[in-house]
């Protein structure tokens, strides 16, 4: 398949996926329940994942795309398991609700989507580099001291996630802080905890492709995808907070996720600017 036809999909999947997230908010906001719908379920669990797989083959190569995810989903099950077993990792002890396709007692969705969250992080860290031109760090261009600066950033930008996405988890009761804790009852160490996942992952991926770069040919401009992803499920977020009437945790994880969001988009709007700006001068070259 050409790249053409490998972005043609992945928008068409982003756009599928957009349209079953309207159908569950407006649904939810209605006053149905659309959860107990296996298809409907299925579509809107299944879909970023799939998103995630080509995406993923596209910017990283099909060997990469693989490693990322299975080194971001083992890595998030190990932990996992850790916190349910002593609940060191994540600040406090927690339990998942029952009635879960589960492994080794975590559920299968909350593996698959520290993948999807992860990625997704990893991606809009590297869209700002994209919107400059710039490469990924590599061993050719000795700039090493920018590597941590980037997990850092990945860190960051997956924990506001949980931010927003734990207290609308545990309100909903898909699992519970046993002790509680001072954010909507939520241990601070959970974010520590996110926070750690992440870079483990992201800083072993990022130190390997620093000393083992490799550049793919494809449209870059779907790096806007996961960046769109991001801020709409900030907003998804938000919807179900204020159904809930959680005001504050909208404040809160709106201004934890938007403004990466919207300076990524700007940024993304000036790249495109400046690429249609020099592709007439590089047709009138070809002519000469």
């Amino acid at each position: 398949m050409l790249n053409t036809d490998k972005n043609k999909l992945i928008w068409k999947i982003f756009y599928l996926l957009l349209i079953v997230i309207f159908i569950d908010i407006a649904i939810t906001f209605l006053g149905f329940q659309i959860d107990s719908n296996i298809l409907f379920k299925l579509l809107f669990l299944g879909l970023p994942v799939i998103l995630l797989l080509l995406h993923s083959f596209q910017t990283l190569s099909f060997t990469r795309g693989v490693f990322f995810i299975i080194l971001a989903s083992i890595t998030g099950l190990l932990m996992e398991i850790w916190g349910l077993k002593d609940g060191v990792i994540f600040g406090g002890n927690y339990v998942y609700k029952q009635n879960q396709l589960t492994l080794f007692s975590v559920p299968l969705s909350v593996v698959l989507y520290w993948a999807v969250f992860i990625y997704t992080g990893y991606c809009l860290v590297n869209s700002f580099l994209v919107w400059f031109e710039k490469k990924k760090p590599n061993i050719r261009q000795h700039n090493l001291w920018l590597v941590p600066l980037l997990i850092i950033a990945d860190g960051l930008v997956v924990v506001a996630i949980d931010l927003f996405m734990d207290p609308i988890q545990v309100y909903k009761g898909n699992w519970v802080w046993l002790e509680g804790g001072p954010y909507f009852e939520i241990p601070i160490g959970n974010f520590v905890g996110w926070f750690l996942v992440t870079i483990i992952v992201t800083g072993l991926f990022r130190y390997y492709e620093y000393f083992k770069p490799k550049e793919q040919e494809f449209d870059k401009s779907i790096y806007i995808i996961p960046v769109l992803g991001y801020g709409i499920l900030s907003l998804s977020f938000a919807l179900t907070a204020m159904k809930y009437q959680m005001f504050n945790l909208i404040i809160i994880g709106l201004s934890s996720m938007l403004p990466t969001v919207i300076l990524s988009v700007l940024l993304f709007r000036r790249y495109q600017y400046i690429k249609c700006s020099a592709e007439p001068s590089k047709n009138r070259a070809r002519k000469k």
